[in-house]
Parts: structure tokens; C-alpha cells; sequence
């Protein structure tokens, strides 16, 4: 049996090659393929900017728009308010006409002044 053990060990022996038989095996001559990590290309860098540009001119077009279009809606309550003051005035002043233009009131002053009635010559204008 020690002679068998010993062929099992020259057997063992030959099916592994040790590090000094082989020169390619030893740690200072592995060769690894190395993988080249670049960074961004000119053509990424370029398309990167441009369209970082056009976000930021669309940004600046979509800010300056809202403020166009809160001026212009401030601008309408403006106007509004302005015509709805002109319409209360314009209702003010009619009823100072209708307050004016009453009967009772044109016959008293034409009597103050000496005036006689004339249904002849008076003359009825509806507004």
C-alpha cells in the first residue's frame, strides 16, 4: 500500500501544475482585461447643454407669460371696476334727472317765475 499511496501522490502531483513550472499562473503575470471607463463624450456634453438650454429658455418663456397674464387679468378687474364705477354713476345721474324732471316741481319754479301754463305749448318728451 505505501507504494500505491505514493503513485496516487506523483499522479496528484503532475495533474497539478505548480506555480514555478508555469510562469503564466504567478500573480505578477495574470493578465486581466481591463475595462476603460470613459467619461461623457463631446457629442453627450454637447446634446447635455443644449437641451439644459432649451429647458431653461422654456422655463424663463413660461415664468414671463404668467406674468404677462397677471398683468393682463389685473388689467381687466381694472376695467371692470372702472366700468362698473361709470354704470353707478350713470345711475346716480338718472335718478337726479328723474328727481328733477318731476311735474310738481318744473310747475312750482314757472309759478315762482311768473309763468302761466299754456297746454298749448307744452309738450311731452319721454326719455
Amino acid at each position: 500500500m505505501a507504494m500505491n499511496d505514493n503513485l496516487a501522490r506523483e499522479i496528484n502531483m503532475q495533474a497539478v501544475p505548480s506555480p514555478r513550472q508555469h510562469p503564466e499562473t504567478q500573480p505578477g503575470n495574470v493578465h486581466i482585461k481591463k475595462t476603460v471607463k470613459r467619461g461623457i463624450t463631446r457629442l453627450e456634453v454637447w446634446l447635455i447643454s443644449f437641451f439644459g438650454c432649451v429647458v431653461f429658455g422654456l422655463l424663463v418663456a413660461n415664468i414671463t407669460m404668467a406674468m404677462q397674464l397677471s398683468t393682463t387679468n389685473r388689467t381687466t378687474q381694472d376695467l371692470d371696476q372702472q366700468a362698473t364705477d361709470i354704470q353707478v354713476v350713470n345711475e346716480n345721474l338718472e335718478q337726479n334727472i328723474q328727481e328733477l324732471s318731476r311735474y310738481d316741481r318744473v310747475y312750482k319754479i314757472a309759478k315762482d317765475n311768473g309763468l302761466k301754463m299754456n297746454e298749448e305749448q307744452i309738450r311731452n318728451v319721454s326719455p
